[in-house]
């Protein structure tokens, strides 16, 4: 496969999903009220963004970065505040890191060769769907209680 096509494969198969995954679960935490259009607008930006950025900052910045974008929208776009969109984004980071981490956890257990990882997109895409499929499990969990938890509120 060649780079460009690597790149666009990586962009589709994995950036693209956890963009998406991340800002339903950021969306879902700070209350901004989530519509597919701009969900899907704001994912597709997100995830291109951080495929630019990451290349070239050192590991970890990218996030800081990310963290101020997403600070950008939600208190201009979702009319949030800027602490509680800080404290709800750090929330979504270490979630996410979670679950890539509990991936290693699971690689490591079954002596994978995480080599690679470094080496075969394609194995990357596809061992990236595990740490995606736990992240967008607790991304529901999360927007399922908050709706249970309004719609209990507002019952009362």
């Amino acid at each position: 496969m060649e780079m460009w096509e690597q790149k666009v494969f990586e962009i589709f198969l994995t950036n693209i999903p956890q963009a998406f995954i991340f800002l339903f679960l950021y969306f879902s935490l700070t209350g901004i009220k989530i519509e597919k259009k701009s969900l899907s607008i704001f994912s597709i930006f997100y995830a291109i963004l951080t495929f630019l950025i990451r290349p070239y900052v050192n590991f970890g910045v990218h996030s800081i970065v990310m963290l101020f974008v997403m600070v950008i929208i939600a208190t201009k776009w979702g009319k949030i505040s800027v602490f509680k969109s800080i404290v709800y984004g750090v929330i979504c980071f270490l979630i996410n890191y979670l679950c890539e981490w509990s991936t290693f956890i699971i690689l490591g257990i079954f002596n994978f060769n995480m080599e690679l990882l470094s080496t075969n997109a394609q194995i990357r895409a596809i061992i990236g769907f595990i740490p995606l499929t736990i992240f967008f499990v607790i991304s529901l969990i999360v927007y399922y209680s908050k709706i249970r938890l309004k719609k209990q509120v507002l019952d009362v």
